[in-house]
């Protein structure tokens, strides 16, 4: 008996073994099953979140933001509108001027008059030809012009006492006057207006020239020696003059007689 005992434990030792071997290899996938699943979890999140990144665009970092500014604060710099209108210089005229001729009289030239006189000194005065807007300047004799030379406009130092006593008129036997600020610009107007005269002005006195309208926006207005209608406008008045003495100036329209 003791003789078949011993093979037959033999047997089950063996079977044993055996039985613990075949389990070994199914403990380890089962333990290393989780690990799997979790892996191609991992690697299918991680796939979600490249797929996402390829499809949604960076969001802009804060130095590009910056750069659109000018001033450095992340904040676009307004633009300058187009066209923008320049605002007007003090004492600068901004009536309008109906340029359309009058009857037997052409287009208009545009140029620019002014009076510029030297200082009362030099004894000097001063002729304004409106039909070109050129001016010259002859010894002054008492207010007594010469030879006016086609000139319309008469400027000269009265007495010569102060740096501002100049006076400002018509030549004598030439048509000017004076238009005032508020009445229409046109050439008809300017015609009618010339025929008034226009006496002399000391340009240093506020009170007597605003009295007279001869003020921004206001004109000088003359038939000429040639038959043009003339206007010069009143852009400026000043005491721009070497010595302090008053100045004028504009911009003159002329429309030259064509028949």
């Amino acid at each position: 008996m003791a003789g078949i005992a011993l093979p037959l434990l033999g047997i089950v030792a063996s079977l044993i073994v055996d039985m613990d071997r075949d389990d070994a290899p199914a403990a380890a996938a089962a333990s290393s099953a989780p690990s799997a699943g979790s892996s191609s979890s991992d690697s299918a999140s991680s796939g979600s979140a490249d797929a996402a990144s390829s499809e949604e665009p960076a969001a802009p970092t804060t130095t590009a933001s910056a750069s659109a500014s000018a001033d450095g604060t992340g904040t676009p710099a307004p633009l300058d509108p187009p066209d923008s209108p320049l605002p007007s210089a003090s004492g600068t005229s901004t009536t309008r001027v109906d340029l359309a001729p009058p009857r037997g009289h052409g287009p208009a030239r545009e140029s620019s008059w002014g009076l510029t006189p030297a200082p009362c000194t030099n004894h000097e005065q001063q002729l304004i030809d409106l039909d070109t807007g050129l001016s010259r300047v002859e010894k002054e004799d008492d207010g007594r012009i010469g030879e006016p030379g086609g000139a319309e406009l008469h400027y000269w130092p009265d007495t010569c006492t102060g740096g501002s006593d100049y006076r400002l008129r018509g030549v004598p036997n030439t048509r000017v006057g004076l238009l005032r600020a508020d009445t229409p610009h046109t050439a008809e107007n300017c015609r009618k207006v010339s025929n008034t005269g226009l006496p002399p002005m000391d340009l240093n006195d506020s009170g007597t020239i605003e009295q007279a309208g001869f003020v921004v926006g206001a004109a000088i207005c003359s038939v000429t020696t040639e038959g043009s209608v003339a206007m010069a406008t009143i852009d400026h008045i000043g005491d721009g003059g070497i010595g302090g003495e008053d100045t004028a100036s504009g911009t003159l329209y002329v429309w030259p007689k064509t028949s």
